[in-house]
Formats: structure tokens, C-alpha cells, sequence
């Protein structure tokens, strides 16, 4: 029999598990089964820091559980990521595009090229965005399970700017923004997604 693959430089990783805020209990987000975030150790920069430490050297079928301060999660929140940005970004056709509503999350670019989301906290003669993650400042904790662990492919060995969930791998829904903001990515330069 041989021995299972474990996680590590150049694997690509699936994992499904449960977020939670350590201070209440709530269920912030939840990465299924069926629909697992995914990553390529030590490629992947969008993963949350201390997710990425608590699944090295797991094997697929290897349950975890980590909780992380903001330091080692999404950051503690700053006003530096409180931006206003100039309407002319998000004009369609001469207008204000319909998605700008106060409270709407929007995907913006950083110039960098990192994928980031932003809340639109008021609409002005500047548009005045938040781009702290939603969960900034918060102590979380995971309880997930690897789903796979086996060699990354050439092309998933290539860096992505991709956008992460709540521990990386995939947008979901727009649920919980990503983890380029207030880690890997700078909002400074963000140009319009919308």
C-alpha cells in the first residue's frame, strides 16, 4: 500500500470546511464537499496565512481545525482601505452604472492586477468605498477536511491573481470578498470592475 500524498510545495490542495467567528459562534462561510476551495501550496498567495500552516503535511481524509487571530486570518481593519474614487470609473454609457448602490459589493482590479471587492458606502461627487475584507479584525476559526491532495499540473503551478473565498480557491457569490485586500493586494490602485 503506498502512502498518501501530503500537502506541500507544489501540491494542489482541495478542502472543504467551516468558517466561524471564534466570539459568536456564526458561521460566516462554508466551502462544501461538492464545491471545495482549492489551492497550489506555496503558489496560491491569496490563502488565508494561517490556513495555509495548518494544512501542512495533511493527507486527503485528514480532518483540521485552526483558530486565527486578524494577524494570521483577514488583517485587522484600516482605514486605509477606505478609498474615494471618481465616479467616471463606474460610468456606463454616460451614466452611473445601476450596480453603484450604497451597500453594493462591487469586484474591482488593483493595478497590480489582483481581483479585490469593495463596499460602496456613499455616492457623491467621489464614490466612497470600504476595501477592508468583510471579516477584518475578527478571530476566526476553521473545522474543515482535505478532499484531495495530489501533484499540481504545469498550469496550476503557473501564479495566479485569482480570487479567493474565505481561505482562497474561488469567488463565491461575492459572499465574503477575498483575501488579496489588506494582505497580498494594495486597493490603492484599483480601477472599475463593474
Amino acid at each position: 500500500m503506498s502512502e498518501k500524498e501530503k500537502v506541500g510545495p507544489g501540491k494542489f490542495v482541495a478542502y472543504s470546511y467551516k468558517l466561524y467567528d471564534d466570539a459568536t459562534g456564526e458561521v460566516l462561510f462554508e466551502a462544501s464537499e461538492k464545491a471545495p476551495d482549492v489551492m497550489v501550496y506555496g503558489v496560491s498567495h491569496e490563502i488565508v496565512p494561517g490556513l495555509v500552516a495548518a494544512l501542512k503535511d495533511l493527507a486527503t481524509g485528514d480532518k483540521f481545525e485552526t483558530t486565527l487571530p486578524p494577524e494570521a486570518a483577514f488583517g485587522q481593519r484600516s482605514d486605509d482601505y477606505l478609498l474615494e474614487l471618481d465616479p467616471e470609473i463606474f460610468m456606463r454609457d454616460g451614466k452611473l452604472a445601476k450596480e453603484v448602490t450604497v451597500g453594493a459589493v462591487l469586484p474591482m482590479m488593483t493595478a497590480e492586477g489582483f481581483r479585490v471587492q469593495g463596499i460602496v458606502k456613499e455616492i457623491g461627487d467621489k464614490i466612497r468605498m470600504d476595501f477592508n475584507h468583510p471579516f477584518a479584525g475578527k478571530t476566526v476559526r476553521y473545522e474543515g477536511k482535505v478532499e484531495e491532495v495530489r501533484d499540481a499540473t504545469p498550469e496550476e503551478l503557473q501564479p495566479q491573481h485569482g480570487c479567493g473565498g474565505c481561505g482562497g480557491g474561488g469567488c463565491h457569490d461575492g459572499a465574503c470578498g477575498d483575501g488579496c485586500c489588506g494582505s497580498e493586494g494594495d486597493s490603492k490602485g484599483c480601477c472599475g470592475g463593474c
